[in-house]
């Protein structure tokens, strides 16, 4: 029974393309993609949409309280403009007693000349924080009303801006300004009266982010104020506060000057519908992607990858020459497709298994054959053997019975060899342990070395050759034990040693005796070589592909070396 692998062998050179599951996966990764890109666009943009109803939602409970800032700003203008005559011509008392009623954020009344010093004051002197600034100028180049920035009054010690309109003289040039300076305090409490919704927070900030009338910041990033500067429309920024947490704040400027008002209230919860929207358009998809990615991979283990690996396993029984074994019962629960390949490999198992048993039996039969026909040609072997014994027996010449009995020992060799085919199980391999050890054995007896005092010694590893080296390779054994025989020694015994040694890339077939051996440079007669014996040797070692090497000197004996490479 062949022998099972424990994997099925890969091509060194093929493309390693990954798994049938990761390649599934990411296919319907792949696929799955676009939508949740589209998710995350759809996220992004419920999210902008979420920050602007908050805005907008903030500016709408807010936008009356903020209007009436506006509107008290605007009407302390108007009113100023009403009384500009008056109030540029020194009655700044009696107009500030007219209008404090009415309008209560009014903290003075002033006049001006040309180089902004002010001519009358409603409440003691003008402030000199006034003063200082460039207001004046801006009024010089033409500017008709303006608003100043905040500034702290030391008289009332309180934050005030002041609303300026130029005055012009008869001739149409710059005469001087008059002004109205409002608190800030006052502003910013008039949006607290108004019915705002619980949470809700107004209050009015400057250009420098000062905040006024918040019960929750006391300043506010001057970034924020600039950026709504710049683009005079309402914006929402999100304040982090230690104690009051996350707030929206939308900055809203008021009016046409530099100030703002800053409407907050907390930040919506994880669980509102500002923050919900945005998630649910991105978590959703994302976890219906997850979902079915997991789906896909349990799907192809349970579905594919198993009963690939049951295939897998069905073939390796095949693989391992059990044909009968019925792969279609453990596939009833599988897919369709899988079962019908399962039953299509049991198809294909069981002719195989009818090929394969005919062709053991056609083997069995031509083995039979040939080991009869081995049988057969020991046989005949045998009897030419017997016919040369007899036809020795009847020579009286010594040089024919010599020739006679060579003969007869090659024949033995020959039958030796085919002896040992008819009986080893495997014709084309045979076992050369038992087959030299047998042939020098059978060879010993038939030369009479134990009689002669020649001790045969023997040593062969344990390896298989083909049946062909060994017709060739017995008679190369049967010349040079013969010729060791013939001359090696005087009559006083010895001893011959053969021996069989395997290395990477071949083996080493050596016979060796300890007679009197020769000098190779001398020719003399039929020792030295040149001789039937030695020229078949040569011509046995071609046949086998070999290397022979003798080495000999007088005294010291002879070694055939014969080195045999592994075939191919």
């Amino acid at each position: 029974m062949p022998q099972q692998s424990e994997s099925p062998e890969v091509p060194a050179n093929r493309k390693k393309a990954g798994s049938l599951r990761k390649r599934l996966v990411m296919t319907l990764a792949a696929a799955l993609t676009p939508i949740l890109v589209l998710s995350v666009i759809s996220a992004y943009l419920d999210a902008n949409k979420g920050m602007d109803e908050r805005r907008a939602n903030l500016l709408l409970v807010a936008d009356a309280a903020i209007d009436g800032v506006e509107q008290s700003i605007q009407e302390a203008s108007l009113l100023l403009s009403l009384y500009q005559t008056q109030v540029f011509n020194g009655q700044c008392s009696g107009i500030f007693k007219r209008l404090s009623p009415h309008l209560p954020a009014i903290s003075n009344i002033i006049a001006f000349d040309t180089e902004g010093r002010p001519t009358c004051s409603a409440v003691g002197n003008a402030s000199e924080a006034l003063s200082n600034q460039n207001w004046n100028e801006r009024l010089k180049r033409g500017e008709r009303v303006i608003r100043s920035d905040t500034f702290f009054d030391d008289k009332t010690k309180q934050w005030i801006f002041a609303v300026l309109l130029r005055q012009d003289g008869a001739d149409g040039a710059y005469a001087g300004s008059i002004g109205v300076e409002l608190q800030t305090d006052e502003l910013a409490a008039l949006p607290h009266a108004y019915l705002l919704p619980a949470g809700v927070d107004v209050a009015l900030l400057d250009d420098r982010g000062e905040t006024f009338g918040s019960s929750r910041f006391s300043s506010i990033d001057p970034e924020w104020v600039e950026k709504v500067q710049q683009s005079r429309t309402a914006e929402l920024f999100v304040l982090h506060e230690p104690q009051a947490g996350s707030l929206d704040v939308v900055i809203k400027p008021v009016g046409e000057g530099n100030l703002f008002a800053a409407i907050s209230r907390a930040s919506p919860g994880i669980w509102s519908d500002f923050t919900l929207r945005p998630v649910s358009s991105i978590g959703l998809p994302l976890i219906t992607f997850s979902v079915a990615l997991l789906a896909v991979w349990l799907a192809i283990d349970s579905l594919v990858l198993a009963w690939i690996s049951r295939l897998t396993r069905t073939v390796r029984v095949y693989g391992a020459g059990r044909y009968q074994f019925n792969a279609g019962r453990a596939f009833d629960e599988a897919p369709d497709e899988i079962a019908k390949l399962a039953r299509a490999m049991d198809v294909m198992a069981k002719d195989i298994g009818e090929r394969d048993k005919d062709l053991k039996l056609a083997i069995a039969s031509r083995d039979a054959a040939v080991r009869e026909i081995h049988h057969r040609v020991k046989n005949n072997l045998q009897i030419v053997t017997s016919f040369l014994n007899l036809q020795g027996r009847q020579l009286r010449d010594p040089q024919a019975k010599a020739a006679i009995s060579a003969a007869r020992h090659r024949i033995d060799a020959l039958a030796i060899v085919h002896q040992t085919l008819y009986q080893n199980e495997r014709l084309e391999q045979v076992h050369l342990r038992p087959f030299l050890t047998g042939l020098v054995s059978h060879l010993s007896e038939a030369l009479g070395m134990e009689d002669s005092g020649i001790a045969v010694e023997q040593a062969y590893a344990d390896v298989m050759r083909p049946a062909d080296d060994a017709i060739p390779m017995a008679l190369f054994v049967v010349e040079a034990i013969t010729n060791a025989m013939k001359y090696a020694f005087d009559g006083t015994g010895g001893r011959i040693r053969t021996s069989l040694d395997v290395f990477e890339g071949g083996m080493r077939l050596e016979i060796a005796d300890d007679g009197r051996g020769y000098d190779p440079e001398i020719l003399s007669g039929g020792n030295n070589g040149s001789g039937l014996g030695s020229k078949l040797m040569s011509a046995f070692s071609r046949q086998l592909a070999a290397d022979l090497t003798i080495e000999t000197s007088p005294g010291n004996g002879c070694k055939l070396i014969l080195i045999m490479p592994d075939q191919a």
